[in-house]
């Protein structure tokens, strides 16, 4: 099956979807630049059929890198009413049928299999500015409690050592299965300084380079805001978020700096992310209701709307706000 993505543009940015492959944001260019924000796997975009034998390894083969939607589930597999919610989510995997598309806006919408779900993204691109509207309906007459949360990551050339990292959390904790390399499992951390295994003091502000390996997967609390921002100085450039609390009132933050030694990475990946998301740990919907995280609750018939702003700015140092329509404020 072909994936050739649907590009909306304005003066400012291009945009790459993949409808067949989740909706996927696959590029995100500063078309003044030409630079893309979006990490890249190394394997690429890969057609179907996908020849995993578990849902993690078929999401990964899948996985060109960019940005996701992950819904109903986020991380391990789990049985829900009888069915195996995927790792990941089937949102990220499904395709997707373009409703409408013009130069800078598009609409696309699905029906999940593992969930009685109907969903709805609509993508505009205005100057600086990217406006994701996503609408999630239950169909059924049966309430759903699902995990929710977006995954975009970034990369080279944006990436690199000495980009800074700006959030609205006041607190980290680190998973507590697999925390990466830096810090401790289900360790608890005042933003935005951590204590390493070593004992050492680590600014998690400050992107490593590639030469200095380290994973992370920890889990940012105690929003005032919702937002993030990273920040390349040596460009001037940066990108942001900006998404609501009601939904999305933690963010999962993921790095892989030439670190895992194994599949998938085999110490290939450098990349930073910060995901919105309504339920922590990134162990499955499961797992995360017996840590007492509760997912987000659809009841029967009902719909729940929000807008999501992406928004790419000209600045060097730390962001302290980005308000609606894409202000960024500096610190």
């Amino acid at each position: 099956m072909s994936q050739q993505p649907l590009r909306i543009a304005s003066d400012r940015l291009e945009v790459s979807i993949l409808p067949e492959k989740g909706a996927d944001l696959v590029e995100i260019v500063d078309r003044p630049s030409g630079i893309d924000f979006l990490f890249k796997s190394p394997w690429g975009t890969r057609p179907r059929p996908w020849s995993g034998s578990s849902s993690m390894e078929r999401w990964m083969e899948a996985y060109p890198g960019g940005w996701q939607l992950l819904l109903p589930n986020g991380g391990d597999e789990c049985v829900e009413r009888g069915v195996t919610w995927g790792y990941h989510g089937e949102a990220a995997i499904v395709p997707w049928q373009v409703t409408f598309s013009s130069a800078n806006r598009a609409e696309l919408e699905t029906r999940l299999f593992s969930v009685p779900l109907f969903v709805r993204r609509r993508l505009v691109v205005e100057g600086a500015l990217l406006r994701i509207t996503e609408l999630v309906r239950n169909e059924s007459d049966v309430d759903v409690e699902v995990m929710w949360s977006h995954h975009p990551a970034f990369g080279a050339p944006f990436l690199e050592g000495g980009c800074l990292l700006s959030t609205g959390c006041a607190s980290v904790v680190a998973d507590d299965r697999a925390p990466g390399t830096l810090l401790a499992p289900g360790s608890r951390h005042v933003w935005p300084y951590a204590t390493a295994i070593d004992g050492k003091k680590v600014d998690l502000r400050v992107i490593p380079p590639p030469s200095e390996p380290r994973a992370v997967l920890t889990y940012l609390r105690e929003f005032s805001s919702g937002f993030f921002a990273l920040t390349n100085p040596r460009l001037n450039l940066g990108i942001g978020l900006r998404w609501p609390l009601e939904i999305f009132d933690k963010a999962w933050l993921w790095q892989e700096v030439h670190s895992g030694e194994g599949w998938p990475w085999y110490r290939r990946a450098y990349v930073a992310a910060v995901e919105p998301a309504s339920t922590v740990p990134g162990q499955g919907m499961a797992t995360a209701r017996d840590h007492g995280e509760p997912g987000v609750r659809l009841f029967a018939g009902s719909s729940r709307e929000h807008t999501i702003e992406a928004v790419v700015f000209e600045g060097s140092g730390e962001v302290a706000a980005i308000e609606e329509g894409g202000v960024v404020r500096f610190a």
